[in-house]
């Protein structure tokens, strides 16, 4: 009988250090998620600038007293480049994450994928995560996944989202 008071006292004190874990820890305040996800192929070769990319756009609530910004994630694992405009410059593309109505003006995130060698006609995929943070406002607001891209077209195939985890800072 010890043993297995001494088990079910164990138990309770595990139960107790992970509660007060989830209870200190931000990580597991989320409130809600939202997440939009594509399969289409897709590519882009406008060369005019950021353009949303389709299927990769979210419209985040207004701030809460659970929540007062959001944790944006865009997930691109097969990024490659193809026909190149160039044969002696090496393609390259940007990729954004812009909540352009955040309470504090327009936030960015940037980041790219490139191929160093010229003369290249398909690069290999390559795979690309950002993540932001977005403060709420008053009124929802758009997030989007933009793309731009420099002597090449940038696609993507099988599988790209983008999610939002709602916090309270």
């Amino acid at each position: 009988m010890k043993t297995n008071r001494k088990l079910h006292i164990s138990a309770q004190l595990a139960i107790l250090a992970c509660l007060a874990l989830t209870a200190a820890s931000p990580l597991f305040a989320a409130g809600d998620f939202l997440y939009v996800d594509t399969t289409a192929t897709l590519s882009y070769t406008t060369f005019v600038g950021p353009t949303p990319i389709p299927g990769l756009g979210l419209t985040l609530p207004a701030a809460g007293t659970t929540f007062n910004a959001a944790v944006v994630t865009l997930n691109m694992p097969n990024l490659y480049l193809s026909e190149p405009t160039s044969r002696t410059t090496p393609m390259g593309a940007q990729i954004q994450v812009v909540a352009p109505l955040s309470p504090q003006g327009v936030i960015s995130a940037f980041g790219g994928i490139g191929c160093d060698t010229a003369d290249v006609s398909v690069s290999g995929k390559k795979p690309l995560t950002m993540v932001i943070k977005v403060p709420l406002g008053t009124v929802s607001q758009p997030v989007e996944a933009e793309w731009d891209s420099t002597a090449a077209t940038v696609n993507t195939d099988t599988f790209a989202s983008l999610s939002a985890i709602l916090v309270k800072e």
